[in-house]
């Protein structure tokens, strides 16, 4: 996968493709008809070389073969020599190839021999040939020889040779391709291709070599030569290839299999034959994995043309179950690991199959996508991303046209595959397939940060583990939209990440990193701080030094990001030497990494660099790079910034750049021309300094020069340059005296053709001009019309320029009437007017237009500056209608004020006559809005303003009334309109009826002015009243002065009226002007004009109909709620004036209503501080009004829309004295509807319990009830309702007003409607409740009034246990049954509920279930009435209990198949009833066994899983769950999945109720119990919660977790450590509890167990303490674990075998070994710890000596290294001296000296000995212990042991054992024998005597001195001589010392003994000697002593002779 990832990378880097890669899609040449190039030249003569130099005689042999075939005089046989040797040299030697070729003679004798020769010769000669068609010149040679005839004689001859040779050679003189013209018309013409089929046909038994053959060959022939498909059908070829298609052989197969591909493409009729001869299934069988890769290939080519062509073949490909065999084909290559073309062309067709098959590669992906939740195993999973990513990898446009895919979709799929432990295969394969995914550039375009995502996948292809998983959570973050790229990375520890793949990484993992840094760099800020911090800047460099060419361009981007960002950065990067790389990247890199190179230097080079520029210099000159534009980029920046006198120092380097720049504006490039001149601009627009020196003057001598050539890109940039130049034209005159030469060509270019040449020709003219005496050498015509063009058309600077050469020339020159005509012809007045309209106010545009109008407006030629301002406002434009034109005109441009209102008022006169036609004309003359543009200017202008002033109003004025009207209705405010409002009622009139006139209104600042009108109008206002205020105290005051004569102006009205309409449209209240207008607006709701406030609330009323949200906030926060208020129920006929014209402008009638009504809707508002300001101006309506007789209805509306669902409105509205005034509006009798509306309120606000705890919540009782005797029906109703809420309250439910509403509820129950009897019911329930006497005063009442309604009251009467004691109670109970058979009503709900109470006493539950209860009430548990059933269900879970008759009558009668009809709809609260009541049912063994229970375990397990079902209802389904799971009958008739039964229980593990996590996790344990369940993956989930539950504490959850636990120990024992269980397990092992049950220890040290077998790794999890408790237990696998994990723990720590000691681990080890449990483990553990200085020196050490020794002596004891083992722990034991001196050692010394008489193994002798020197040493007790009980015999024979060790072992004992005389009775001369024996032995099979029996020898002779006459003494001197000679220092000191005691018993022991000893003593004279000459000082003294006693020694001067 890597690889492939790999591949798809560096595709996308612009990689080309191989060579053969190109040949196969036919894109190469064939080589005749190449071009002849230098390399073919070189190869050609190359040829001509090797035929004229001939060292080896190549090309003479190969001469002299030719010319044998020649000669007619050559037998056969040497001519089939000459044949054979031809073809040898030709295949062995390299020039006899090209020698051949270049004979001329060479192909014509070929051909001649294969057509007329011999058999034989027709062989070899057809083999040469086709050994020449290897190269495709050659072959042209021998197809144009005339091969093709004899060939095909050749093919259809008898013998099986010819016809081979002959279809080799064929193959290969047809390996044209498409491009071999001549061979297609040779084949076509000798009919090749008829043949061949023909030959097929036959079958001869040729062998398949031929058919493979002859198959390639019309392969070949397939796709150049004419005719061929024609003349396959023909020749039946189909049933041919069919035929061959099963019998032939792989290379056959796939040659069949492409030519049935192409035919079937060709001919779709051939896919009917194909079908028909049963190919379909072959063709799939050869897409299996047994056949070689091409076969496959070609296999899935051939689907791929059937399936397309045909559609029948579709079908039958998915009844042959082809559908899973394309899909296994398309992952073939990742799953086979194939490689190269034909793996490419097996996964592309193949997936193109699927997509012909499903109907677009979409379906595929689709389906694939979907497939994935149905895979059950990574496997399938696996397969089916590895199909998903083919499918995406070859998506393309075509497939996207035919249906698109959503690679959003696609890419959720995708990542959702990303889960905790997912297979690695599954990673990988998703990973394939979002590399497919976002490399397909179809659907990565349309994917966010496909780039990112595109490499962050190839990151994680090539990252090791831990990388990878990072990268992978970046990536995961990026597709769920978590974060930008940034923060997917982590931020700064993702670049970190970066930069660390960016050293020792693949050039593929550099240049993904690289690329991803550079991603970050573009978009965030951030990064380039991270960058740097992290230490990036050296590798980014190294990269762009060494690195692919992708990622140095990339590189260079980071840097150059780096640089622009920050300074600092800016300096690192350039100390970090990056310049040199990026001037090679300039020079050597792609078009792309130059340009970036070259941005990168601009941003990093902020000084003067000489090396730089010299090497930029350098390359302007060298041949490298070709283009220069890049590098003139550098040098730009370079030079930009380089100090003046190093610039015109010359030999400096900046002046050789700026001298080489000037240079090549001479080039013969244009690209290279064009581009100097622009960087010579950039330097010199720049730099002022250098526009005024002498490089400034040569630059322009050279651009002058390029203003007559015709390239247009030189001329723009020459003139570029020039307008740079003559910026200073003023400072260097230098400059302006040869600019003033370039002025007629600069003319010239200004007028050109093509505008951009025009354009910088104008910038240029435009700077020259700043010269005085170049604006007069000027023709000013030319330079007008030029200008004004480009004011026209050209680019914002342009126009500029052309504005400014205007201005500066009008500045220089006398403006005539010549010129004056030229700019109106040129229509330049018009263009600059236009050009400052798009200008920015305050720009240089904008000055330099201001200066030329207005040097033409001081003109007197030219039109005055008031004609210049209405062409400005755009107002000349042409009308259709004559007799409309004058008007409109006048209207729109004429200046007088009185004009335009008179026009104005005419045309409302026209527009209220026929306004239909008036908006039609201004329509067809688009005069529309340049009259809206007059109108509303209008309302601006001063004159208007003082026009319309009161002081005119009876000037010009248009009267709404008509003569019959009254004087009251010439009044009003709106019957007269004045002056500018004219204006606006024009425009009101428009806007109301053309939604176009309202966006051009608005587009003209309307709204603004309207705004700014009404404000005027309240500033003046308040003006007024502040003067009158003044007046009032510090002046005197008179009556006329004080009477009121200012008035708001009267028209303000019109403005409000004109925003009312234009804010019916949404896009005008979007708008910033009408925010600004609605504070305004709300301002006029408090002014003292009804028309005002009116109209104001008609606007609020459109913005709040028509505005989005955050316009009615802005609306509410207005305060124009209270505004709006003020309105609320006028009467009509006071405002019928406003009603005119609100129906006039298509406007509500009432906008206060609306508005409100509206506003209130929200409920931001309805809760807000609007609403809150509003409550108490409502609540004051309810006051009776005169003026307003609506308002109280009105209000109480607003108020019930503002209370519902809101109980903070309803506290300020009782706050606010609502209930006062409800309480005492209802008392003054209003009507029926006003009345229901009151007592609706009420009841809303006494559903508030603090309101109805208010202390005016009482005073409305006795309303309400007064409204229940004597208020209309509907009022009667709510005021039951609200007296419902009102008794929730107890204080009021016990009150005499309360009392008093029983009757007249009661009455109600009698003799109202259906709705009002529910609703007395329902007050009469709550006044009842809990009342047990007023119930008793109500039982007659409810007895005999109340029918049907009854069960109601019994359920509240029933409550009372006084009442259900009644007789009259149980005389209730069978009516209620019967009344449970009826039909379903109602009523049954309340029925259940009575019965249910009645259930509480005993005595009537027996009752009801003798009446026979359960049936009915099974009955009515069905349907969706949810409350009845749980009532149903609660009075079923009573009647069951204890009851198993009714338990068993319930599920006889269907209660439990009823309860599952409901369960899966049904709500919480109801699933736990029924939880409940299966609990009961199923307490009964019985039925929890039967098969009704059976169908309850799969929907509780549902109904588990659901989020709210309460602890309750849980506990309940558990505990029926396990009533029923806890048989093993009942569980084995289940076939529950993990998802069914384990899943939904993780959640309940971890319930806040330890009832049901317990028995959740005894649930589990059940399960558990079931070993598919036990190995489910699913079942790790539960692990986690039942370790918490472990934790808990609580004995019984602990005792249920560990139960669960023990079933998956076995199974999942390392997940159950690593969620902690180690631990917790150890805290229950380790609990103090005495009543802690065994079992419950028993199995939390089996699952421990578990997990220490499972793995070592966590025996150091486990505390000591634990695993010692471990060792008691019964289980011998849970102790073999703990003392494995001891052993452990002590080798790791050596400090733990004390922490063991002090557990009492000797004891349990010490009993172990005495149960022979364990015993080898524990005897090693034992020996461990007892080999612990600290613990021998404990006290508890001391009681394990007998139980050691009596476990040796003990005849079960069997085990030898436990024997061993054993024997260890004692010999450790007894290195303490004091446990050694102890009693008990005794027994040790006897089981020793038992255990080395039973004949042990040698490792046993040794360890026993040992152990018993360990004895001996410190107590002479323990000596003769061991000699009692015979150890020194045993000893003694050990002694003589084969084994060393054992043997050496033993001396030493004896050493130990006869170091003093406490046995002196055992030591005998057969000790001594032995011990000499042994040196003996030792001497015989070493040559030396080990130190040990020597030292036993002296114990005995030391300490027993009568041993030393013994005879076995007197045999030990040799052996001790020998000793003195050979031994070790050690050893001769041992034996010296015997000799020594030897010597000194010589003078008590017998002479003949003393004699012998001596004797034999004397041979070791001269070892004597010896030693006192070079031994140790310490043997001279006993060396001397003994010569002297020995005979023979000679002393003095004959020693020296001896």
């Amino acid at each position: 996968m890597a690889a492939t990832l790999a591949w798809r990378l560096s595709a996308t880097n612009g990689s080309m493709p191989p060579a053969n890669e190109l040949e196969r899609n036919g894109d190469a040449k064939p080589r005749d008809l190449e071009p002849l190039t230098p390399h073919t030249l070189a190869k050609a003569n190359s040829r001509d070389r090797s035929s004229m130099e001939d060292p080896d005689g190549t090309l003479a042999s190969v001469a002299q073969c030719i010319e044998q075939l020649r000669q007619n005089s050559s037998s056969p046989q040497e001519k089939e020599n000459s044949l054979v040797q031809l073809l040898e040299l030709i295949n062995t030697r390299e020039n006899a190839f090209s020698a051949v070729g270049s004979h001329s003679q060479a192909v014509p004798v070929l051909v001649s021999l294969l057509r007329s020769g011999s058999l034989g010769i027709k062989l070899r000669a057809a083999g040469v040939l086709g050994s020449l068609c290897k190269e495709n010149e050659l072959r042209l040679k021998v197809l144009l020889g005339g091969c093709i005839p004899p060939l095909l004689g050749l093919l259809k001859s008898n013998s099986a040779e010819g016809r081979i040779a002959a279809a080799k050679t064929i193959y290969a003189v047809s390996q044209g391709g498409a491009k071999d013209h001549v061979g297609s018309k040779i084949f076509s013409t000798e009919g090749v291709v008829p043949v061949l089929w023909e030959q097929l046909e036959k079958g001869l038994n040729a062998g398949n070599v031929v058919d493979d053959l002859l198959t390639g060959a019309l392969r070949n022939l397939s796709s150049s030569t004419e005719g061929f498909w024609p003349a396959t059908i023909q020749a039946g070829g189909v049933d041919t290839l069919v035929k061959l298609l099963t019998t032939g052989q792989s290379s056959t197969q796939a040659n069949v299999c492409f030519l049935l591909a192409c035919m079937m493409m060709e001919d779709a009729s051939v896919c009917t034959k194909v079908m028909s001869a049963d190919a379909t299934k072959q063709l799939l069988k050869l897409l299996g994995s047994g056949n070689e890769a091409s076969v496959r290939a070609e296999a899935a080519a051939a689907m791929k043309s059937l399936s397309a062509q045909c559609k029948e073949a579709r079908r039958d490909i998915a009844n042959y179950n082809g559908i899973p065999v394309l899909i296994n084909a398309t992952i073939a290559p990742s799953k086979e690991f194939m490689q190269g073309e034909f793996a490419q062309a097996l996964q592309e067709n193949a997936m193109c199959a699927l997509a012909n098959i499903s109907g677009g590669l979409s379906f595929v992906i689709s389906s694939l996508g979907q497939s994935l939740e149905s895979c059950t195993s990574p496997a399938q999973v696996a397969d089916t991303l590895g199909a998903l990513a083919s499918a995406l990898m070859i998506y393309d446009s075509k497939s996207e046209y035919a249906r698109a895919s959503d690679p959003t979709e696609v890419e959720k799929t995708l990542v959702k595959q990303f889960k905790p432990r997912l297979p690695f295969l599954v990673q990988e394969r998703t990973i394939e397939a979002l590399a497919s995914l976002y490399g397909n550039p179809v659907l990565a375009a349309k994917l966010a940060n496909s780039d990112a995502k595109r490499l962050l996948v190839g990151l994680i292809t090539m990252a090791t583990n831990e990388v990878q998983d990072e990268l992978i959570r970046s990536l995961l973050m990026l597709c769920n939209n978590e974060g930008s790229l940034w923060q997917a990375l982590q931020g700064r520890e993702g670049i970190q990440l970066l930069i660390s793949l960016l050293g020792l990484s693949s050039e593929q993992q550099q240049e993904c990193a690289v690329a991803l840094l550079c991603l970050l760099s573009n978009d965030n800020d951030e990064s380039k701080w991270a960058i740097t911090a992290a230490g990036g800047i050296p590798p980014l460099v190294q990269i762009l030094e060494t690195g692919s060419a992708k990622a140095k361009e990339d590189s260079a981007t980071i840097l150059g990001n780096l640089c622009n960002h920050s300074e600092d950065i800016r300096a690192c990067v350039e100390s970090a030497d990056a310049v040199p790389a990026l001037l090679w990247l300039l020079k050597n890199g792609s078009p792309n990494g130059k340009e970036i190179a070259a941005k990168t230097l601009n941003h990093l080079i902020h000084k003067s660099d000489t090396a730089t520029i010299s090497q930029l210099t350098a390359l302007l000159t060298s041949d490298l790079p070709e283009s220069k534009v890049y590098v003139l980029d550098a040098l730009k920046s370079l030079l930009s910034v380089a100090p003046l006198n190093d610039m015109l120092r010359e030999g400096s380097a900046a002046n050789d750049a700026i001298e080489t720049m000037i240079k090549i504006l001479s080039s013969t490039k244009e690209e290279t021309q064009a581009k100097s001149a622009l960087a010579l601009a950039g330097i010199f627009e720049l730099r002022k300094d250098l526009r005024e020196t002498s490089i400034a003057v040569k630059a322009l001598w050279s651009l002058v020069k390029l203003l007559n050539v015709e390239s247009e890109n030189i001329l723009v940039e020459s003139s570029r340059c020039l307008a740079a130049i003559f910026l200073s034209v003023k400072e260097n005159r230098d400059v302006a005296a040869v600019a003033r030469d370039a002025l007629p060509m600069l003319v010239v270019l200004a007028n050109s053709p093509v505008l951009r040449v025009a354009e910088q020709a104008v910038c240029a003219l435009a700077n020259l001009l700043l010269d005085g005496e170049a604006s007069e050498k000027a023709i000013p015509e030319e330079i007008v019309l030029s200008a004004t063009r480009v004011l026209r058309e050209g680019t914002n600077v342009g126009r500029t320029h052309a504005a400014a050469a205007i201005a500066r020339l009008l500045h220089a020159r006398q403006i005539d009437s010549a010129l004056t005509d030229c700019v109106k012809c040129a229509g330049t007045v018009l263009a600059l007017v236009s050009f400052l309209e798009a200008a920015d106010s305050g720009s240089v545009a904008t000055s330099e237009t201001l200066d030329a109008l207005a040097f033409l407006a001081r003109s007197k030629y030219c039109p005055d500056y008031a004609g210049l301002s209405v062409f400005f406002l755009g107002a000349q434009l042409p009308l259709r209608l004559d007799a409309f034109h004058p008007l409109r005109r006048r209207v729109i441009s004429s200046p007088n004020a009185r004009v335009k209102i008179g026009g104005t008022a005419l045309l409302v006169c026209a527009a209220k006559v026929n306004h239909q036609r008036v908006v039609e004309d201004l329509n067809e003359s688009n005069s529309c809005a340049p009259l809206i543009h007059s109108l509303v200017g209008m309302l601006t202008s001063v004159e208007t303003s003082k026009f319309g002033d009161q002081a005119d109003k009876d000037t010009i004025s248009i009267c709404r009334i008509t003569e019959e009207g009254s004087e009251s209705d010439l009044e009003r405010s709106t019957s007269v309109i004045y002056g500018a409002n004219i204006a606006i009622w024009l425009l009101s009139a428009l806007a109301s009826r053309d939604d176009k006139s309202k966006a051009g209104i608005m587009e003209a600042g309307a709204i603004e002015v309207l705004t700014e009108k009404i404000s005027q109008s309240f500033l003046q206002y308040a003006q007024m009243l502040i003067t009158k205020f003044a007046s009032t105290f510090f002046i005197t005051c008179n009556d006329n002065f004080c009477r009121p004569d200012f008035k708001e102006e009267s028209n303000v009205w019109i403005c409000a009226l004109l925003l009312a309409v234009l804010f019916q449209d949404r896009d005008i209240i979007r708008g910033h002007a009408t925010m600004k207008a609605i504070p305004v607006l709300a301002n006029l709701l408090r002014s003292e004009d009804s028309a005002d406030r009116y109209f104001a609330a008609q606007a609020m009323a459109s913005l709040v109909c028509n505005g989005s949200r955050g316009t009615l906030l802005s609306v509410a926060n207005s305060g124009a709620a209270v505004g709006l208020i003020t309105l609320l129920g006028c009467a009509d006929i006071d405002i019928s004036d406003l009603l005119e014209l609100s129906e006039e402008f298509a406007l509500v009638r009432y906008p206060d209503q609306v508005a409100l009504e509206r506003l209130f809707r929200v409920d931001d508002i309805r809760v807000g501080a609007t609403s809150r300001k509003a409550i108490p101006v409502l609540v004051d309506l309810l006051k009776p009004i005169p003026d307003r007789p609506g308002a109280p209805f009105l209000a109480l509306g607003l108020l019930i829309q503002l209370a519902k669902e809101c109980p903070s409105n309803q506290i300020v509205m009782v706050e606010s004295g609502a209930l006062e005034g409800l309480t005492k509006y209802l008392s003054l009798g209003p009507q029926d509807a006003t009345e229901e509306a009151a007592t609706d309120l009420l009841g809303i606000l006494f559903s508030t319990a603090e309101i109805r705890r208010h202390e005016s919540a009482f005073g409305a009782v006795s309303q309400l009830v007064a409204v229940l005797r004597l208020g209309g029906r509907t009022a009667r109703y709510s005021a039951a309702k609200a007296l419902e809420n009102l008794f929730s309250a107890d204080y009021i439910r016990n009150t005499e007003s309360a009392r008093q509403a029983v009757q007249p509820l009661v009455e109600i129950l009698n003799t109202g409607l259906e709705k009002e009897q529910h609703a007395a019911i329902g007050a009469l329930v709550r006044l009842l409740s809990e009342n047990p006497s007023r119930a008793l005063a109500v039982q007659d009442v409810e007895m005999n009034a109340l029918k049907g309604d009854a069960s109601e009251l019994c359920a509240v009467l029933f409550g009372n246990t006084r009442i259900r004691s009644t007789l009259a109670a149980a005389r209730c109970v069978e009516p209620l049954v019967s009344l449970l058979v009826a039909e379903y009503s109602p009523a049954h709900h309340s029925i259940v509920r009575a019965l249910d109470k009645l259930l509480d006493d005993e005595q009537l539950a027996e009752l009801v279930a003798a009446h026979g209860a359960v049936i009915p009430l099974v009955g009515l548990l069905n349907g969706q009435n949810y409350l009845l059933n749980e009532a149903i269900s609660r009075a079923l879970v009573k009647l069951g209990k204890d009851r198993p008759a009714c338990k068993m009558e319930m599920v006889k009668a269907g209660v439990i198949e009823c309860v599952l009809d409901i369960l899966h709809e049904a709500p919480d609260f109801l699933c736990a009833a029924f939880a409940e009541l299966l609990r009961i049912l199923t307490n009964n063994a019985t039925i929890a066994k039967g098969p009704s229970a059976a169908k309850v375990v799969e929907p509780l397990f549902l109904l588990l899983t659901r989020p709210e079902f309460g602890p309750d209802g849980q506990h309940s389904a558990l505990q029926v769950l396990v009533n029923i799971l806890e048989h093993p009958q009942c569980r084995a008739d289940y076939t529950l999945t993990s998802q069914q039964s384990i899943e939904p229980l993780i959640p309940l593990l971890d319930s806040p109720a330890s009832a049901v996590q317990q028995l959740a996790a005894e649930l589990l344990s059940h399960l558990l119990l079931e070993e598919h369940l036990q190995k489910d993956p699913a079942t790790q989930l539960v692990i986690g919660p039942l370790v918490r539950l472990l934790g808990s504490g609580i004995p019984m959850l602990q005792q249920r977790a560990v139960r669960a636990l023990v079933s998956i120990a076995v199974t999942w024992p390392n997940e159950i450590a690593k969620e902690g269980g180690v631990s917790e397990l150890s805290k229950v092992i380790l609990q103090p509890d005495p009543l802690l049950p065994h079992a419950l220890w028993e199995s939390a040290a089996s699952v421990l167990s578990s997990i220490l077998q499972f793995s070592s790794e966590f025996y150091l999890e486990v505390p000591v303490a634990v695993l010692v408790r471990l060792l008691r237990s019964g289980s011998e696998s849970t102790v073999t674990g703990a003392l494995n994990a001891l052993l452990v723990l002590e080798t790791d720590d050596s400090t733990s075998a004390e922490a063991m000691a002090e557990s009492g681990a000797i004891e349990v080890l010490l009993e172990l070994l005495r149960c022979h449990q364990c015993e080898e483990t524990a005897a090693r553990l034992l020996e461990v710890l007892l080999n612990n200085v600290k613990i021998r020196e404990s006290k508890a050490t001391k009681s394990a000596i007998v139980p050691l020794s009596q476990y040796l002596l003990d005849p079960q004891t069997q085990g030898q290294q436990a024997r061993l083992l054993a024997t260890l722990a004692l010999g450790d034991l007894f290195q303490n001296e004091a446990l050694a001196r102890t009693a008990d050692a005794v027994s040790a010394c006897r089981a020793l000296v038992n255990l080395l008489e039973d004949q042990p193994t040698e490792e046993m002798k040794v360890v026993s000995i040992c152990a018993l020197q360990n004895l001996v040493m410190y107590s002479r007790s323990n000596k003769r212990a061991v000699a009692e009980a015979g150890g020194v015999q045993v000893v003694l024979d050990l002694i003589g042991s084969s084994d060393p060790e054992t043997s050496v072992q033993a001396a030493m004992f004896i050493k130990l054992l006869f170091s003093n005389n406490t046995i002196q009775e055992y030591a005998s001369s057969e000790t001594v024998r032995s011990i000499t024996a042994a040196i003996e032995k030792d001497l015989w099979a070493t040559g030396t005597v080990n130190e040990e029996y020597l030292k036993a020898l002296n114990a005995l002779f030391g300490n027993f001195p009568r041993l030393r006459a013994t005879e076995p003494a007197t045999l030990s001197i040799p052996h001790l001589v020998t000793s003195l000679k050979t031994g070790s220092e050690a050893s001769q000191e041992a034996a010296l010392d015997a000799l020594f005691l030897l010597r000194q018993a010589w003078s008590a022991c017998p002479a003949e003994v003393s004699r012998a000893q001596s004797i034999a003593a004397a041979d070791g004279i001269p070892l004597l000697q010896y030693l006192i000459q070079s031994g140790p000082p310490r043997f001279q003294e006993k060396a001397e002593f003994l010569l002297q006693c020995l005979p023979g020694y000679i002393s003095g001067d004959n020693q020296a002779r001896y």
